[in-house]
């Protein structure tokens, strides 16, 4: 049976979720932020069947914010320190195509550990006027948002399908969707809205890493071996004939 270690390199885009907790009366919104990202891990292969790998991913998080005005919407979108650690474990549930090529479907599950700083990311004050029937001054409208990341470090967990194909003896292309649940808030976006310096509503919008994401990834093996009891069969086999 064979054993290897590789190293490898993933190229995917990530889908961010966000939660809004209050619109502000339609003053504000929230969307789904999707970016691109990489990640390079070492992985250790046991008789082409189990798969354990680790290593770094800068998968940043984020949040989005936009503001309903008119004539046009403006968003802001904020991220967190961007950098996570990752240990994944896949299990291949079944072979597909010509037994040399290797190619297969794989059940991946794995955890994020993303180290925070709370450093202040970004903050904002709108200020605006209105005026009610009869009145002779406007009344001053302010809405203050600030934008920090988590004090301490967040987990993420992950669970997804890959298939992946054998290109040459060393060379392996692996094609993936994965869902990752945040178990932490790790992006805060705090806002206060008042009208004449009295403060009316808050609101808050969360993000912690939960989202999609797909991608590609390709695999180098530079260290692999046979068992000896995989070696004896062979020379068995072929020494009979």
């Amino acid at each position: 049976m064979l054993h290897r270690w590789y190293m490898g390199l993933e190229g995917f885009t990530r889908t961010d979720q966000s939660t809004l907790t209050n619109s502000l009366n339609g003053l504000v919104t929230s969307a789904s932020v999707n970016r691109a990202s990489w990640s390079a891990l070492i992985g250790y292969a046991y008789r082409d069947a189990w798969v354990l790998e680790g290593g770094y991913a800068r998968m940043p998080i984020h949040n989005q914010l936009t503001l309903v005005t008119a004539p046009q919407p403006v968003a802001f979108t904020f991220t967190n320190e961007s950098h996570a650690a990752t240990l994944r474990l896949k299990r291949r549930l079944f072979q597909t195509g010509k037994r040399k090529n290797h190619a297969g479907l794989w059940l991946t599950a794995g955890a994020y550990i993303v180290p925070n700083s709370g450093k202040y990311v970004d903050g904002f004050i709108m200020e605006g006027y209105r005026y009610h029937r009869f009145q002779t001054a406007p009344d001053t409208l302010l809405l203050l948002s600030q934008t920090e990341t988590a004090k301490r470090t967040t987990g993420m967990l992950e669970l997804g399908l890959e298939y992946n194909i054998q290109l040459s003896n060393r060379l392996e292309l692996g094609f993936y969707g994965r869902k990752t649940w945040g178990l932490q808030k790790a992006l805060v976006t705090e806002m206060i809205y008042s009208e004449n310096s009295v403060q009316i509503q808050s609101s808050r919008i969360t993000a912690n890493g939960t989202g999609w994401s797909l991608g590609l990834a390709l695999r180098y093996t530079y260290s692999f071996r046979r068992s000896l009891k995989s070696v004896y069969d062979l020379h068995g086999k072929y020494g009979n004939e």
